[in-house]
């Protein structure tokens, strides 16, 4: 299993082609997408949260932004051929830890219910659906239904202690 750490600058150039890998695993569920190109690395850099990658080169992230003071997990992605080997395990242990270091108690993300490596994968890692929404959480609603993720299956919010 890869190191997890924090992104530096000459990491960021190459977020978008994983997270592209992993968008092309995507259309092996739901066909061809037609949602908008992967954000480049360097604006998710300037975001505020924190930025968790693993390999050199970079094999696999995790985006945490901070949302009105809540943490929630953005994106997390492995390269497919770097798949099954628990390096998406290593990411989400080390979201919870530096979220906790951070002084915060739990992590949020928004996810499709039923692809099994969305949904399932997080509830095998303590996440659980949130019965009710936050009201912060709006906006990502409303980007996702924006954006058409929606017309691909049921989207969901989970939630972890950390």
């Amino acid at each position: 299993m890869g190191s997890i750490r924090f992104a530096t600058a000459a990491d960021l150039p190459g977020l978008a082609a994983v997270e592209a890998s992993g968008d092309a695993l995507s259309e092996t569920v739901f066909g061809p997408l037609d949602w908008p190109p992967p954000a480049t690395g360097e604006w998710r850099a300037a975001q505020p949260g924190f930025l968790l990658v693993t390999g050199d080169p970079v094999v696999g992230f995790a985006h945490v932004l901070v949302i009105e003071g809540h943490w929630h997990l953005e994106q997390l992605v492995v390269d497919p051929a770097h798949g099954r080997r628990g390096l998406g395990s290593a990411l989400l242990d080390a979201v919870c830890r530096e979220v906790a270091s951070r002084g915060g108690e739990s992590v949020t993300l928004r996810t499709y219910a039923d692809v099994p490596w969305n949904a399932p994968f997080y509830a095998r890692h303590g996440f659980t659906e949130v019965a009710s929404e936050p009201a912060w959480m709006a906006p990502l609603r409303a980007t996702e239904e924006r954006i058409g993720l929606m017309r691909h299956g049921r989207r969901i919010a989970m939630h972890r202690e950390c």
